[in-house]
């Protein structure tokens, strides 16, 4: 799981029993960003990393309930689709996908970005 970009707030908290998950992007355990300009690689690093948030505090992919996704341009919508939904089993969590400025560090290279929030069976 990458660092924080920031230590103004966490990459996941637990509330009760829900996991919510900051804004994740395509970075390794390094805080490099992985796969400039493939959408592709960029969302199979970013749910990785929710993948090993999630973990971290006792959920799975199964137990996410709502997702948000972040593309820099839509044309990339179907590309990030192909492997969103390998992470996902039926039925998949709700979405929002909306076009938006990523964060300004990585320039033009990020693509993606996305949040989830989990909610565990108690």
């Amino acid at each position: 799981m990458p660092p924080a970009i920031s230590k103004n707030y966490s990459n996941g908290i637990k509330v009760g029993n829900f996991i919510f998950t900051a804004g994740q992007a395509a970075l390794d355990e390094k805080g490099e960003l992985v796969g400039a300009n493939d959408i592709r690689k960029q969302t199979d690093q970013t749910l990785k990393n929710i993948g090993g948030i999630l973990e971290s505090l006792g959920a799975t992919f199964n137990d996410v309930v709502k997702t948000t996704v972040w593309l820099k341009n839509f044309k990339d919508y179907q590309g990030m689709n192909e492997i969103y939904v390998k992470y996902f089993n039926e039925p998949r969590p709700v979405r929002a996908c909306v076009r938006a400025d990523l964060v300004p560090i990585f320039d033009d290279d990020l693509l993606v970005e996305i949040e989830a929030t989990a909610a565990i069976s108690g």
